[in-house]
C-alpha cells in the first residue's frame, strides 16, 4: 500500500478494484434498505437520493468502517489511530438525477456545538452541527467512496482535479473550472478513496441509472476542547464482516 500512499499524497486521489466481493456488495445493499426510513432518508425535489447517521443506523456500515480491509486501505495514508467519523450514502436514481459544481468538502459535522478559537463559522443540517475546522483537520482526513453499482461516464461519476488538494485558498479565486479534469469510472464493488481538500464535482447521468455509493469519512485524531466527531466510530470488534 505504500504506493497508493504516494499516489494520494501526489494527486489527492486513487481508484482501488475490487475492495468488496458481490456478496458483499448485496449484503450491504439489504442492509441500507432496511434501514431506509422517513428519518434516514436526504431529500431534493420530492425524491429520495440517500440516506444520513449511516454508521449510527446501519450496523452493517459501522461493522465494514473497521474492518481490516478498509483498515488496509485508511492506514498506509492516516496511520494505525485512524478511525472513521461519518457515514453518508448518495444514490442517484432516474428520479433523483443531480448535478455537484466544483468543490472541496470543507464542513465536518460534530455531536453538538462549542465555540473552539478556529472552528467557524458554523451551520445546522437536519438537525446537525456543522463546522469549517482548521485546515490541517481537513488534510488529516480521507474520503472513501465505496460503489455498489458500476460508475462510468454515463451515469455521473466523479469527477476530480488532481493535485488541487495542494492548492491553497488564495490560488481558487479567479477558477472556474478546470479543463483537465479527470473523471473516475469505478466499478461495483470498488472505491475512490479522496482528500477532503481535493476539487471535485459530479455531473448528472446521461443514461440514469442507480448509482449507489458509501461516503465513509475517516479521521487519525480527536478534536479539541471537547468538540466531538458526529458519528465517531472506533474500537469496534470486525469479527462478523470477517467471518
Amino acid at each position: 500500500m505504500d504506493d497508493l500512499s504516494a499516489l494520494i499524497d501526489r494527486d489527492g486521489f486513487a481508484v482501488v478494484e475490487d475492495v468488496l466481493g458481490p456478496s458483499e456488495v448485496l449484503a450491504l445493499a439489504d442492509a441500507l434498505e432496511r434501514a431506509r426510513s422517513e428519518e434516514t432518508t436526504l431529500h431534493r425535489g420530492g425524491s429520495v437520493y440517500g440516506m444520513r447517521d449511516v454508521l449510527r443506523r446501519v450496523p452493517e456500515v459501522r461493522l465494514l468502517a473497521d474492518t481490516s480491509t478498509l483498515r488496509a486501505l485508511v492506514m498506509p495514508i492516516l496511520g494505525p489511530t485512524a478511525f472513521a467519523v461519518r457515514a453518508l450514502v448518495f444514490d442517484k436514481t432516474p428520479e433523483a438525477n443531480w448535478n455537484v459544481p466544483w468543490h472541496r468538502d470543507l464542513t465536518i459535522a460534530v455531536r453538538q456545538r462549542r465555540d473552539v478559537p478556529g472552528y467557524g463559522p458554523w451551520t445546522t443540517k437536519a438537525g446537525i452541527a456543522h463546522v469549517r475546522p482548521p485546515l490541517d483537520v481537513l488534510r488529516g482526513m480521507l474520503t472513501v467512496r465505496l460503489h455498489l453499482d458500476d460508475a462510468d461516464e454515463n451515469n455521473g461519476p466523479l469527477c476530480v482535479l488532481p493535485g488541487s488538494h495542494h492548492l491553497a485558498d488564495g490560488a481558487l479565486g479567479a477558477w472556474s473550472g478546470p479543463a483537465d479534469g479527470v473523471v473516475c469510472p469505478v466499478r461495483r464493488g470498488g472505491a475512490l478513496l479522496m482528500r477532503p481538500l481535493l476539487l471535485h464535482a459530479s455531473s448528472s447521468s446521461i443514461e440514469p441509472e442507480r448509482r449507489r455509493v458509501i461516503h465513509l469519512e475517516y479521521a487519525a485524531a480527536p478534536l479539541p476542547e471537547g468538540l466531538k466527531w458526529y458519528e465517531e466510530c472506533s474500537s469496534i470488534s470486525t469479527s462478523i464482516m470477517e467471518q
